[in-house]
């Protein structure tokens, strides 16, 4: 049993910079409430009222990390908390889904890592967040949290079973592959949504007016420009995000690592994986790569968010052995059954309806406005069809003793395996149109964090639904 202690006072300085932009919002409203012949005007308010709001954070801040103190012994560890309102608690073993440890910039330098234990029945945040202790001491409550008895200095260290990790050009091929530079764009929409209301409508009809005398082979090379250079820089963000990325199976649990800037360790316990998916994105595909997932049951959204990636990059020929070694008790389907030719039409129709309604749209808004090549929307039906037509040739379902396996395309190529003794609940379900034409839709459900999940494959033979369905219902 360890005595009570507190953790490192770098968390002191950590707390006071996580609230610093709200502080200095604080502060700004204080500068333009308070009357300009107080501390000499608005910046004299301004830098009083940035001492006086980080003097009380300080202060705060000191006492919140002053009484915060823990201890812990084998199979339990106890929290006491709370500056004005006190409060203790027990952490069991039996309650511990999973514990977690990761590292900022700051803390590196100290050697301090945040460890983060997650506990059933807690649904978004670990129930204890221990955010400055040393790498040491996050070990070792995680030896008396999982182990049966502390191991003795003689007791031999636990080998792994078996290691993947990625390395070398790995990194960078699974960096420009991963279709990130997406997201980059995605912020740039969000940022402009944001701000546009105030934005004055002459600058909107000057910009207007310059992308309309802009010359197309002109505008062309803009956008690839910018394409490629959000590209570059997504890859090297996840080359950072990524690199030093080991995966290990150990008997009862798998262990996650991965980080440069922010070194995260995950410790996912077996009984809790409830699937494992197989995806490969559109960039991926062409070169056989993919994707290792993995769904997790229990814990909270952030947590998923950290261990629903089982491997960045394996090649698609050797998912096989890599099954074999990190996760035997799933393997990918000798055989499965793919959808009916009547089919097609169902998936052409889904993908290219919504397409040709969009570029209706764009048509329309461009000759109100008075822009020109409106019609290059029209362009986007072609990849509307190819992609309904990979939708309709990849759709396929296998049923392989215990295990269930879906393969489906939404933009990514995703299969999913998943064990008969972890389906939560199997549905067969039938529109009108699909009863016409003998068709079902076959949807499993699992346990997932932070909630349940599901996937389907639409459109399946009726015989074929029904036979999955008495896979699923016998005794």
């Amino acid at each position: 049993m360890s005595d009570y202690r507190r953790q490192h006072p770098l968390l002191i300085l950590l707390d006071i910079g996580r609230g610093l932009i709200s502080n200095v919002s604080f502060a700004l409203i204080i500068a333009i409430s308070l009357p300009d012949d107080i501390f000499g005007g608005f910046v004299g308010n301004m830098i009083v009222g940035l001492l006086a709001i980080f003097g009380l954070s300080a202060l705060y801040n000191v006492f919140r990390w002053y009484f915060f103190l823990y201890r812990y012994e084998e199979g339990l560890v106890h929290i006491r908390q709370g500056v004005l309102y006190k409060k203790e608690r027990t952490i069991k073993r039996e309650r511990v889904q999973s514990m977690n440890t990761n590292a900022n910039v700051m803390q590196q330098a100290f050697g301090l890592v945040t460890l983060q234990i997650k506990t059933a029945g807690v649904s978004v945040d670990a129930e204890v967040n221990l955010r400055a202790v040393s790498k040491g001491e996050a070990e070792s409550i995680k030896e008396h949290l999982y182990a049966k008895g502390a191991r003795s200095a003689t007791e031999p260290v636990e080998v792994p079973k078996s290691s993947r990790f990625l390395q070398g050009q790995d990194v960078w091929l699974a960096a420009l592959t991963s279709g990130r530079f997406m997201v980059l764009f995605s912020i740039v929409a969000v940022i402009y949504f944001q701000v546009f209301e105030y934005i004055p409508q002459s600058y909107l009809d000057q910009a207007v007016e310059s992308l309309s005398t802009i010359p197309l082979v002109v505008g062309i090379g803009m956008a690839v420009g910018l394409f490629l250079g959000t590209w570059v820089l997504s890859a090297i963000v996840f080359v950072i995000q990524f690199a030093n990325f080991s995966l290990r199976r150990f008997e009862d649990r798998l262990e996650i690592s991965w980080g440069v800037l922010k070194k995260n360790h995950v410790i996912v316990k077996l009984h809790r994986v409830q699937a494992v998916m197989v995806q490969q994105g559109p960039l991926r595909q062409p070169f056989g790569l993919c994707t290792m997932l993995v769904e997790v049951a229990g814990g909270g959204a952030k947590e998923q968010e950290k261990v629903s990636l089982l491997h960045p990059l394996i090649r698609r020929k050797d998912v096989d052995g890599f099954l074999e070694d990190i996760l035997p008790e799933y393997r990918l389907p000798s055989s499965s059954i793919a959808l009916p030719k009547r089919a097609l039409r169902r998936y052409l129709f889904r993908s290219t309806v919504p397409v040709v309604v969009l570029a209706g749209a764009v048509i329309i808004a461009f000759h109100l406005l008075d822009l020109p090549y409106s019609w290059s929307s029209l362009a986007l039906i072609v990849p509307a069809v190819l992609l309904g037509m990979s939708r309709y040739r990849n759709g396929s379902l296998s049923v392989d003793g215990e295990q269930l396996s879906l393969r489906f395309r939404y933009v990514s190529l995703m299969q999913v395996l998943i064990k008969r003794s972890h389906v939560q609940s199997l549905t067969v379900q039938a529109n009108p149109f699909q009863r016409v034409g003998r068709l079902r839709t076959v949807q499993a459900s699992f346990l997932s964090s932070p909630a349940g999940k599901s996937h389907s494959l639409k459109d399946l033979d009726a015989c074929d639904a029904q036979a999955v369905w008495d896979w699923y219902s016998r005794n």
